[in-house]
């Protein structure tokens, strides 16, 4: 019976060694907070980075839902392609949700229009 009490004894021994020894997982982040948006500025999100939802659509003002959509229009002929519409600094909505005609361009008005749906 002495050699099992050892045992187990050495085990507890062992059990409260790597307990003692072992690290504390960090505590985790404050909460993000979103980062105001600024005509031009794209934000890439780091790998691991927590993200925030954008604000809803009817917080955006008419200035900055204008500036978006002249910075996305590369071209200036008051639509948007898919390939500007990536460029969106403000995207309420999905492509094809925006795309209220479906003639595969989103004009100002469409973009403007999904503000407010």
């Amino acid at each position: 019976m002495k050699s099992f009490a050892s045992v187990l004894a050495a085990a507890a021994g062992l059990l409260a060694a790597a307990l003692a020894g072992a690290q504390m997982a960090p505590a985790p982040a404050a909460p993000a907070t979103p980062l105001p948006v600024t005509p031009g500025f794209r934000l890439t999100t780091p790998p691991g980075a927590v993200v925030t939802r954008p604000l809803p659509p009817s917080q955006w003002t008419t200035a900055q839902i204008s500036q978006s959509f002249e910075f996305a229009d590369t071209d200036g002929n008051g639509v948007l392609t898919r390939a500007e519409a990536q460029q969106l600094t403000i995207m309420p909505r999905s492509f094809e949700d925006m795309d209220e005609n479906k003639d595969g361009v989103v004009s100002r008005a469409e973009y403007e229009n999904s503000f407010v749906h």
